[in-house]
């Protein structure tokens, strides 16, 4: 067989598989992104589906020069299946300025001339940017200063530490708090909670403060159990490593002596603290929603800082609804000191709000076809809940995004997420 044929072969078989494999992540993507492989898929679509559709295209001609180039049934099932990706890959882009339409109208309706009047000179000019996109979202490097693995709590068994992101100048500087995701049980601050937004930040002048507070160890599970974690369950053994294990109660606790050191160090990091902002993403947004919600509530006397000022809350996909099923699976996460059911009314925002007396803002920033952390049940339906109790609670959709959209930073999701985060902050802040 000559070279050039076996060239041929391998070119063809290459695009064969280009197009089967992104062929049957379009379809996860837009059919059964509640799946794991659906919502992973999901994660990452967005980020890669220009260069996915451009790979595709290639192939499909290869395809039909090279083997179907008299056959029209062949060509026709090449081009509906390139079609069909296109159609995937380009889906959210025409629903992008009825996203931002959406978020501006809720802005100016809550915000009015304030909104309208508020100095963005030093902002994102735009919610989203093609050249941003392309080149990314500039950050002043030299506007901020990182330090890494500071330590603020021993408790005998394990050391949590935090990443400082300081800008410039003596201060004292808002505050924002961002707490990772991962499930309650995996996660770390640093590159897994997404650095480039605490650089951003911090170069417009707020100190962030990228924090630990330990993950609950699945291994406390019912074997069965620990199975209903699916991917979690194999990734928790990564990263990190404690020696303990922190159900959602321990984790809060952890948080909360955090805001209570940061208080008395106040001057040493440059702090305001009376202009506080908490971030969290994913299950790091519920741990966010109750510092939000309960760092004033009776329920949590003594767990935070009496000094500080929590200005705003902003959750990002976060998990605000978890009720109590028969098997009382997920127990072990919420056992604390109330009785169980008390315990999952403490600690999801769906109940806490409802006895907490003092609300801050809140901003809610969530994809719709995410299928970790429902878009309905955790975000539309809290927000239209803390909207009917007369809170203070925004709701930014991130049209077609999956869990994590923000991951991509320079995506539109995360563009259009900071446009609207930057600007809440700074209205919001005192």
């Amino acid at each position: 067989m000559k070279a050039g044929r076996i060239l041929r072969y391998i070119l063809l078989s290459l695009c064969y598989v280009c197009i089967g494999l992104f062929g049957l992540f379009t379809v996860f993507y837009l059919f059964l992104s509640s799946t794991t492989l659906g919502w992973i898929i999901a994660m990452f679509y967005l980020g890669v589906a220009p260069l996915l559709f451009i790979l595709v295209l290639v192939s499909g001609v290869v395809i039909i020069r090279f083997s179907f180039m008299r056959k029209r049934r062949q060509t026709l099932v090449i081009s509906g299946v390139c079609a069909f990706i296109f159609i995937g890959a380009i889906i959210p882009y025409p629903a992008i300025p009825f996203a931002v339409a959406d978020a501006e109208s809720q802005m100016l309706s809550t915000y009015g001339t304030d909104y309208s009047d508020l100095d963005t000179s030093l902002m994102r000019p735009v919610p989203y940017s093609i050249f941003d996109s392309l080149f990314g979202i500039g950050i002043d490097r030299h506007s901020f200063s990182v330090q890494y693995d500071i330590p603020y709590l021993d408790n005998g068994q394990d050391t949590f530490f935090f990443d400082w992101y300081c800008p410039t100048g003596p201060g004292p500087f808002p505050v924002i708090i961002a707490i990772h995701g991962g499930a309650w049980v995996l996660g770390n601050k640093g590159s897994f909670n997404i650095p480039l937004f605490n650089q951003y930040f911090a170069s417009k002048g707020y100190a962030v403060f990228d924090i630990q507070y330990g993950l609950f160890d699945i291994s406390d599970l019912p074997g069965s159990d620990q199975g209903n974690f699916g991917l979690f369950s194999s990734l928790a053994s990564l990263i990190p490593s404690y020696n303990g294990s922190y159900n959602i109660q321990d984790q809060i606790e952890n948080v909360g002596y955090f805001t209570k050191m940061l208080d008395l160090n106040s001057s040493k990091y440059r702090v305001d603290i009376d202009n506080v902002f908490v971030a969290g993403r994913s299950a790091g947004g519920n741990l966010a929603s109750l510092v939000t919600l309960g760092y004033k509530n009776p329920l949590f006397a003594g767990n935070f800082s009496t000094n500080m000022t929590v200005r705003g809350g902003i959750w990002m996909y976060p998990v605000t609804n978890i009720t109590r099923d028969e098997a009382g699976f997920f127990d072990p996460f919420v056992e604390g000191g109330l009785p169980i059911e008390e315990q999952y009314k403490k600690l999801f925002a769906a109940s806490l709000i409802s006895n907490s007396t003092v609300v801050p803002p809140i901003m809610i920033v969530h994809g719709s076809k995410d299928g970790l952390a429902d878009y309905q049940t955790q975000a539309v339906d809290f927000y239209q809940l803390a909207n009917g109790l007369g809170h203070r609670c925004l709701l930014i959709t991130i049209p077609w995004a999956g869990h994590g959209f923000d991951y991509d930073f320079h995506g539109f999701g995360g563009q259009i997420s900071t446009y609207y985060i930057e600007r809440f902050i700074a209205l919001e802040r005192s």
